[in-house]
């Protein structure tokens, strides 16, 4: 399988990269620094930016149109601290604006088969919003991370809008702890818990086998270790 990552020189994306290369996928990147990321004969690393359309069409027809698409893009804070601003080069719609220009550059380039779009998404975004606990929906409301859950929602919706065929990966507060067994929950979080969290190790893992499986097309399932 081809994948192309939009966000692969992040902590997540990263994770998921790893996955994708160790199980003999070939995978093409964007990326505006192609010396962070290591040399692999499955690696095609473009130069570019996610928020420039012709970059983007360079990216998903190099070396061949992509299977699936992942987005690990993020809002980043000047720290992990959920009050810290963002970073400059952060506007608060990151997702949803470069979201617009990948569904226009996949509009634009010849697809044999339309390809699948897997989100890293949050415990959150729209109808799984009512199960998040009244103190995680505090620190939501009234912290930078506002920004990002308003993000995912109206990415959430230019996705499914565009009739693309799609997986959200709703992931709660995520840990530095190694792969575990995923839990896969309904897309409203139901039943979860209330201070449920998830490796990254265990979200990049589940990013790869979403693309390569058609179980959870589709859906937006909340995922807990």
């Amino acid at each position: 399988m081809h994948i192309f990552i939009s966000g692969a020189t992040g902590r997540n994306g990263r994770i998921a990269l790893d996955n994708a290369l160790s199980r003999n996928h070939t995978v093409t990147v964007l990326t505006r620094n192609p010396s962070s990321l290591p040399s692999n004969p499955n690696l095609t690393i473009i130069q570019g930016s996610p928020s420039s359309q012709q970059d983007v069409q360079t990216a998903l027809s190099t070396p061949s149109p992509p299977s699936s698409i992942l987005i690990t893009l993020n809002q980043r804070r000047t720290s992990d601290n959920p009050f810290a601003p963002l970073s400059k080069d952060s506007p608060p719609n990151l997702l949803a604006s470069t979201t617009s220009v990948l569904l226009a550059a996949i509009a634009a380039t010849p697809f044999a088969h339309p390809p699948k779009i897997i989100v890293n998404s949050i415990f959150g975004a729209r109808e799984s919003w009512k199960n998040l606990s009244w103190a995680f929906r505090a620190v939501l409301d009234h912290s930078t991370m506002k920004f990002a859950v308003k993000d995912h929602n109206n990415t959430d919706i230019l996705i499914r809008e565009s009739g693309v065929q799609f997986v959200f990966a709703r992931a709660p507060r995520l840990t530095e702890g190694p792969a575990a067994k995923v839990k896969v929950w309904p897309d409203n979080g139901q039943g979860c818990g209330w201070n449920v969290t998830l490796s990254r190790e265990s979200l990049g893992a589940w990013l790869i086998t979403a693309a390569e499986s058609n179980e959870w097309d589709g859906k937006s399932p909340v995922l807990t270790n």
